[in-house]
């Protein structure tokens, strides 16, 4: 697995809201990826507004894990998740696919509390940006979420943060997101 075994070890040792916190960031860094590569495709619409809401639920201590498993169960069913013969080659399907994956690990890890869910959630993470760097040049994705799953891996937990520490994360995962995106779509343009 691709996670530092520093933030393994980390999170092993973390309360279950700890990880939480954990795991809503790094979904919040991959949200943009498929709203923006399948957002547009009004037959993903529906689509769309589960990855919508469970971001929302992500970040909110109070869910219960029940809600947690109907998001799994409609992420399995995205057209990313459902099995075939034939392999993605396409730029949007890679990392859609690697979205919906990041996002269905973290819904996961909510509905179970098992930590090794939490790392299969960021070792989605960072392979999709490892993968983004080897194809733009100069790139330096797979350090970024890196740091950000080191930085995020010792965070308070998701019951006792402030709104303003709240609201400072997700506009960090936001924009590194909305980042994340754009790079993506400047590989549609070689």
């Amino acid at each position: 697995m691709v996670v530092d075994e520093a933030v393994a070890a980390t999170l092993r040792g973390q309360s279950q809201t700890q990880v939480a916190t954990f795991v809503a960031g790094c979904a919040e860094r991959m949200a943009q990826v498929f709203t923006g590569l399948c957002g547009t495709d009004p037959a993903r619409s529906s689509d769309s507004d589960v990855v919508v809401h469970l971001l929302e639920n992500l970040w909110d201590p109070e869910v219960p894990a029940d809600s947690f498993r109907v998001s799994v169960e409609s992420l399995e069913g995205f057209r990313e998740l459902e099995p075939s013969d034939e392999e993605i080659i396409d730029v949007a399907g890679i990392y859609s696919f690697y979205s919906v994956l990041a996002m269905r690990y973290a819904a996961l890890y909510r509905s179970t509390g098992d930590v090794e869910d939490a790392l299969k959630c960021a070792h989605s993470c960072l392979t999709a940006m490892g993968q983004l760097d080897q194809n733009l040049p100069g790139a330096a994705l797979f350090a970024q979420e890196a740091e950000f799953q080191q930085r995020t891996a010792s965070a308070p937990s998701l019951d006792a943060l402030s709104f303003d520490l709240l609201s400072r994360l997700k506009e960090d995962d936001r924009i590194v997101s909305r980042e994340r995106l754009l790079a993506i779509q400047s590989r549609f343009r070689r």
